[in-house]
Protein backbone atom coordinates (compact mmCIF):
# COMPACT_ATOMS: atom_id res chain seq x y z
CA UNK A 1 0.00 0.00 0.00
CA UNK A 2 1.34 3.41 -0.93
CA UNK A 3 1.65 6.09 1.73
CA UNK A 4 -0.11 8.65 -0.50
CA UNK A 5 -3.01 6.29 -1.03
CA UNK A 6 -3.32 5.74 2.71
CA UNK A 7 -3.22 9.49 3.45
CA UNK A 8 -5.95 10.04 0.86
CA UNK A 9 -8.06 7.28 2.47
CA UNK A 10 -7.53 8.76 5.95
CA UNK A 11 -8.65 12.19 4.77
CA UNK A 12 -11.63 10.61 3.04
CA UNK A 13 -12.59 8.69 6.18
CA UNK A 14 -12.25 11.85 8.24
CA UNK A 15 -14.66 13.51 5.80
CA UNK A 16 -17.15 10.66 6.27
CA UNK A 17 -16.38 8.58 3.17
CA UNK A 18 -17.41 5.02 4.04
CA UNK A 19 -15.44 3.49 1.16
CA UNK A 20 -12.29 5.19 2.41
CA UNK A 21 -12.90 3.81 5.89
CA UNK A 22 -13.57 0.35 4.48
CA UNK A 23 -10.22 0.49 2.64
CA UNK A 24 -8.38 1.48 5.82
CA UNK A 25 -10.08 -1.36 7.65
CA UNK A 26 -9.13 -3.91 4.98
CA UNK A 27 -5.52 -2.69 4.80
CA UNK A 28 -4.96 -2.82 8.54
CA UNK A 29 -7.26 -5.47 9.96
CA UNK A 30 -4.92 -8.44 9.66
CA UNK A 31 -1.95 -6.78 11.37
CA UNK A 32 -4.15 -5.29 14.09
CA UNK A 33 -5.82 -8.65 14.71
CA UNK A 34 -2.46 -10.43 14.95
CA UNK A 35 -1.34 -7.81 17.48
CA UNK A 36 -4.58 -8.32 19.43
CA UNK A 37 -3.91 -12.07 19.48
CA UNK A 38 -0.46 -11.47 20.93
CA UNK A 39 -1.86 -9.06 23.53
CA UNK A 40 -4.44 -11.66 24.56
CA UNK A 41 -1.88 -14.48 24.77
CA UNK A 42 -3.58 -16.30 21.91
CA UNK A 43 -7.08 -16.18 23.40
CA UNK A 44 -9.16 -15.78 20.26
CA UNK A 45 -12.33 -14.57 21.98
CA UNK A 46 -10.43 -11.81 23.77
CA UNK A 47 -8.57 -10.89 20.56
CA UNK A 48 -11.90 -10.65 18.73
CA UNK A 49 -13.26 -8.35 21.43
CA UNK A 50 -10.18 -6.12 21.40
CA UNK A 51 -10.09 -5.90 17.59
CA UNK A 52 -13.76 -4.99 17.47
CA UNK A 53 -13.21 -2.25 20.04
CA UNK A 54 -10.14 -0.97 18.16
CA UNK A 55 -12.00 -0.41 14.92
CA UNK A 56 -15.12 0.93 16.62
CA UNK A 57 -13.01 3.43 18.56
CA UNK A 58 -10.97 4.33 15.48
CA UNK A 59 -14.12 4.93 13.42
CA UNK A 60 -15.51 7.24 16.12
CA UNK A 61 -12.23 9.09 16.62
CA UNK A 62 -10.84 9.17 13.07
CA UNK A 63 -11.06 12.96 13.16
CA UNK A 64 -8.49 13.01 15.99
CA UNK A 65 -5.84 11.14 14.01
CA UNK A 66 -2.88 13.34 13.10
CA UNK A 67 -0.45 12.03 10.48
CA UNK A 68 2.48 14.01 11.92
CA UNK A 69 2.24 12.12 15.24
CA UNK A 70 2.78 8.69 13.69
CA UNK A 71 1.42 6.18 11.24
CA UNK A 72 -2.19 5.15 11.10
CA UNK A 73 -1.22 1.56 11.92
CA UNK A 74 0.72 2.73 15.01
CA UNK A 75 -2.35 4.70 16.09
CA UNK A 76 -4.53 1.60 15.73
CA UNK A 77 -2.02 -0.52 17.66
CA UNK A 78 -1.98 2.08 20.44
CA UNK A 79 -5.76 1.83 20.68
CA UNK A 80 -5.41 -1.96 20.79
CA UNK A 81 -2.89 -1.78 23.62
CA UNK A 82 -5.13 0.53 25.65
CA UNK A 83 -8.24 -1.60 25.05
CA UNK A 84 -6.29 -4.73 25.96
CA UNK A 85 -5.12 -3.25 29.25
CA UNK A 86 -8.68 -2.18 30.05
CA UNK A 87 -10.06 -5.64 29.25
CA UNK A 88 -7.35 -7.41 31.24
CA UNK A 89 -8.04 -5.13 34.17
CA UNK A 90 -11.71 -6.13 33.99
CA UNK A 91 -10.69 -9.80 33.93
CA UNK A 92 -8.51 -9.34 37.00
CA UNK A 93 -11.33 -7.61 38.88
CA UNK A 94 -13.66 -10.44 37.89
CA UNK A 95 -11.26 -13.09 39.21
CA UNK A 96 -10.93 -11.17 42.47
CA UNK A 97 -14.72 -10.89 42.69
CA UNK A 98 -15.04 -14.62 42.09
CA UNK A 99 -12.53 -15.38 44.88
CA UNK A 100 -14.36 -13.10 47.31
CA UNK A 101 -17.67 -14.70 46.43
CA UNK A 102 -16.29 -18.17 47.06
CA UNK A 103 -14.87 -17.07 50.42
CA UNK A 104 -18.18 -15.49 51.44
CA UNK A 105 -20.28 -18.47 50.49
CA UNK A 106 -17.99 -21.29 51.62
CA UNK A 107 -18.85 -21.01 55.33
CA UNK A 108 -22.39 -19.76 55.09
CA UNK A 109 -25.37 -22.10 55.18
CA UNK A 110 -27.77 -19.22 54.58
CA UNK A 111 -26.85 -18.55 50.97
CA UNK A 112 -29.76 -19.08 48.68
CA UNK A 113 -28.86 -21.80 46.17
CA UNK A 114 -30.57 -19.85 43.35
CA UNK A 115 -28.49 -16.79 44.16
CA UNK A 116 -25.34 -18.88 44.13
CA UNK A 117 -26.31 -20.47 40.81
CA UNK A 118 -26.76 -17.03 39.24
CA UNK A 119 -23.25 -16.05 40.33
CA UNK A 120 -21.84 -19.33 39.03
CA UNK A 121 -23.51 -18.73 35.66
CA UNK A 122 -22.16 -15.17 35.54
CA UNK A 123 -18.68 -16.51 36.24
CA UNK A 124 -18.96 -18.88 33.27
CA UNK A 125 -19.99 -16.19 30.79
CA UNK A 126 -17.49 -14.52 28.44
CA UNK A 127 -16.26 -11.21 29.87
CA UNK A 128 -18.20 -8.99 27.48
CA UNK A 129 -21.48 -10.77 28.29
CA UNK A 130 -20.88 -10.78 32.03
CA UNK A 131 -19.95 -7.11 32.13
CA UNK A 132 -23.02 -5.99 30.16
CA UNK A 133 -25.38 -8.08 32.33
CA UNK A 134 -23.78 -6.80 35.53
CA UNK A 135 -24.04 -3.24 34.26
CA UNK A 136 -27.73 -3.65 33.40
CA UNK A 137 -29.00 -5.78 36.28
CA UNK A 138 -26.57 -5.29 39.16
CA UNK A 139 -25.64 -1.64 38.69
CA UNK A 140 -28.94 -0.59 37.06
CA UNK A 141 -27.36 1.20 34.10
CA UNK A 142 -29.42 2.17 31.08
CA UNK A 143 -28.69 0.84 27.61
CA UNK A 144 -27.39 4.29 26.68
CA UNK A 145 -24.96 4.27 29.63
CA UNK A 146 -23.80 0.76 28.72
CA UNK A 147 -23.27 1.84 25.11
CA UNK A 148 -21.18 4.84 26.19
CA UNK A 149 -19.09 2.71 28.55
CA UNK A 150 -18.39 0.22 25.75
CA UNK A 151 -17.76 2.87 23.09
CA UNK A 152 -20.67 1.61 21.01
CA UNK A 153 -24.12 2.63 19.87
CA UNK A 154 -27.26 1.94 21.93
CA UNK A 155 -28.38 -0.47 19.17
CA UNK A 156 -25.11 -2.43 19.48
CA UNK A 157 -25.46 -2.45 23.29
CA UNK A 158 -29.03 -3.79 23.00
CA UNK A 159 -27.83 -6.52 20.65
CA UNK A 160 -24.97 -7.44 22.98
CA UNK A 161 -27.37 -7.50 25.93
CA UNK A 162 -29.74 -9.83 24.05
CA UNK A 163 -26.90 -12.22 23.17
CA UNK A 164 -25.70 -12.10 26.78
CA UNK A 165 -29.19 -12.96 28.08
CA UNK A 166 -29.44 -15.88 25.67
CA UNK A 167 -26.04 -17.24 26.69
CA UNK A 168 -26.91 -16.76 30.38
CA UNK A 169 -30.13 -18.73 29.92
CA UNK A 170 -28.30 -21.51 28.08
CA UNK A 171 -25.67 -21.93 30.81
CA UNK A 172 -28.27 -21.56 33.58
CA UNK A 173 -30.37 -24.41 32.14
CA UNK A 174 -27.28 -26.61 31.77
CA UNK A 175 -26.29 -26.02 35.40
CA UNK A 176 -29.79 -26.75 36.67
CA UNK A 177 -29.81 -30.18 35.04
Amino acid sequence: MEADLEIKAIKGAQAGDEDAWRNLFEWHFESVYKYCLSLSAGKQEMADEIAQQVFTTAARRIGRFKQRQGTFRAWLLGIARNRSMKLQSKELRHREYKKKLLKKTSGSEKVNSGHLLVHKVLAELPVRYRSVLEAKYLRGQTVKQIAEANSSTPKAAESLLARARDKFEEIYRQMQD
